[in-house]
């Protein structure tokens, strides 16, 4: 079918994750990150259950296994002022649920904090950011974004900060790559701001 082939196409022409791996590998010794280790995983990953990533990966439980999300203001428009936050990278973990209400209360103090006064509940619309728009803003497909070289805001779930291993995992910048952080690092060298953004 036509499907068919336009997908084997385009399977021939995403990069390879050896490749990836490479690029992400230097970016992350470039921005200082000691701690950065990369697995590249076979491509039926994602139908397996949690329990089965978790020991493919090495990790010490399920909740160190996370998920970047791009998360955007749909209510902002092209007139908003410099430094409203439109886009947005959360790092949560697969066990958990975003809650929008946190996230946004968040938005909102990141703003403050820019000296910017705070806009009414109903300037927020936190959505999910999918598929070419999310791909076009990051560089990465489905499963694949990593917050290495983004130029976003980045906040990382308080349950994952918590974590007794200090450690935790999420995508690689390839969706068949998976990359390990301390928590640490993340706060320190990419600037991750620590909050309670899940339900």
């Amino acid at each position: 079918s036509a499907r068919a082939d336009a997908g084997a196409a385009a399977g021939t022409a995403e990069e390879d994750v050896s490749a990836v791996q490479r690029r992400m590998e230097e970016k992350a010794r470039e921005l200082g990150l000691g701690s950065a280790t990369f697995t590249a995983v076979e491509p039926h990953y994602y139908d397996q259950s949690l329990e089965w990533r978790q020991d493919r990966l090495g990790a010490s439980s399920v909740e160190e296994l996370c998920k970047s999300v791009v998360m955007e203001n749909t209510k902002l428009d092209s007139s908003a002022d410099a430094g409203r936050v439109r886009c947005i990278l959360v790092i949560v973990q697969y066990v958990a649920k975003l809650n929008k209400e946190k996230l946004m209360a968040v938005v909102r103090s990141m703003e403050a904090e820019r000296g910017l006064q705070p806009l009414g509940k109903k300037q927020y619309n936190m959505r999910l950011l999918e598929g070419d728009a999310c791909a076009s803003l990051t560089g990465f497909g489905h499963n694949a974004v990593t917050p290495l070289g983004l130029d976003l805001p980045i906040v990382l779930s308080d349950q994952i900060a918590a974590l007794p291993s200090g450690t935790f995992w999420m995508g690689g910048g390839h969706i068949d790559l998976k990359l390990r952080l301390r928590v640490e690092e993340a706060k320190s060298v990419l600037g991750a701001v620590v909050a309670d953004v899940t339900a």
